[in-house]
């Protein structure tokens, strides 16, 4: 790989490409979280506070900034261009076009934005299931375009783009859209939705990443075996990241990946709660706010929840005590604690915690053994105190917390 990009400045001052190893530079950002830390104990270090040391604070604020500058160098060193992707899909439906007899018109849009080397390697064959899917059962052949009042050939775009701390990457066509009353009815059929019961175009979409999940009449080399949306979902995961799909019928689909910029530090808030330290990522949090008694509610009519009232919105509540059953729970009642209100793809949820602590950047490292199965986590986060915290994982936190 090469170490960043080449920019129209560099080409015009001679400024050369350097060719360097990714496990270097996987070395190297290991290094730099390991000296965060360090500097993180040494300004925070307790033998400290009753010292007189003029200009200490001064001094240790500018090297927390210059560490900060050497996260953020290392983090764009592990960055490449998403074109290199984009680019072997290209080549790959050039090959499905062949294969199903459909028109394809290819839009590549975005193909500069940068992203973290480990989610380039990892992305390819995930985007290719998508792209198989909008091919195969989205793109309509020519005939039937052309009857419909569409042009000949479909439209496939890829695009990608940088939002804030995420990568967009998004796969849209422009053919018959998904179809709802056949997901409804294979999901009714695994169990997956009551007879009568009719879910949302968001909560409906979602069951086409279950394992095994196929509307497919027949086996063919591109689909009916329901693992390729499957294979996508599980990659997401382990890369922090999450898919939303939009579709209208006869319009076409838009299925969205969001992925975090870099996989080693992340821009979090810490909360508090009894002696446990958890925190969220920056961009998660909706809103945090500490309401008056009457806005929370005991019990909701639905399922039997506690309820938050903020501005005539119900928010179901998850205690975080309660979720994870065996941490010590917090001595404070519920009308006195700050509410962080979270926003994921199944609505929003408001977690009580005793306090937001600090806006940090944290070294995040992966939960193994025995631990990687802790529910609603993405690992631990290593603070600049020296202390652990526990990564909430927003989106499965939602998902579980009526469980």
């Amino acid at each position: 790989m090469t170490a960043g990009t080449e920019t129209a400045q560099e080409k015009s001052s001679g400024g050369a490409l350097l060719r360097v190893s990714s496990d270097k530079i996987g070395r190297l950002m290991d290094l730099v979280g390991e000296l965060s830390l360090s500097v993180s104990e040494t300004i925070n270090s307790p033998e400290l506070h009753d010292l007189d040391l003029i200009g200490f604070e001064a001094s240790a604020h500018r090297l927390s900034m210059i560490v900060r500058e050497v996260q953020d160098a290392a983090t764009e060193l592990r960055l490449v261009p998403v074109g290199e992707v984009f680019r072997r899909l290209k080549r790959m439906v050039r090959e499905l076009e062949r294969e199903t007899g459909k028109k394809i018109d290819l839009i590549i849009d975005g193909e500069d934005t940068a992203i973290d080397k480990l989610v380039a390697d990892r992305l390819y064959d995930p985007l290719l299931h998508v792209v198989r899917n909008s091919i195969d059962h989205g793109i309509e052949m020519p005939d039937d375009r052309t009857a419909a009042g569409k042009p000949a050939k479909g439209a496939l775009t890829l695009s990608a783009s940088q939002i804030g701390s995420e990568v967009r990457i998004q796969v849209i066509d422009d053919g018959r859209g998904l179809n709802r009353a056949k997901i409804l009815g294979k999901a009714r059929e695994r169990g997956l939705f009551g007879p009568r019961e009719e879910p949302d175009p968001a909560t409906l979409w979602k069951v086409i990443f279950q394992p095994g999940f196929s509307t497919a009449e027949a086996v063919t080399t591109l689909s009916g075996r329901g693992v390729g949306m499957d294979v996508l979902n599980s990659t997401m995961k382990d890369l922090r990241g999450r898919i939303a799909v939009e579709s209208e019928d006869g319009q076409g689909t838009t299925v969205s990946l969001h992925i975090p910029l870099s996989l080693a530090f992340i821009d979090c808030i810490i909360l508090r709660l009894g002696s446990n330290l958890f925190c969220v990522p920056v961009e998660d949090v909706a809103e945090i706010t500490k309401p008056d008694t009457d806005d929370i509610i005991g019990i909701s009519a639905q399922n039997g929840s506690e309820m938050l009232r903020l501005r005539d919105h119900m928010i179901p509540i998850c205690r975080l005590d309660t979720f994870y059953r065996r941490i010590s729970p917090s001595e404070k009642p519920l009308r006195e604690k700050v509410f962080i209100v979270f926003e994921t793809s199944s609505g929003r949820i408001a977690v009580p915690v005793d306090e937001v602590l600090d806006r940090q950047q944290v070294v995040m490292k992966n939960l193994t053994g025995a631990l990687a199965n802790v529910r609603a986590s993405w690992g631990c986060a290593l603070l600049a105190s020296g202390e652990v915290a526990l990564v909430l994982d927003c989106e499965r936190l939602a998902s579980g917390a009526g469980q």
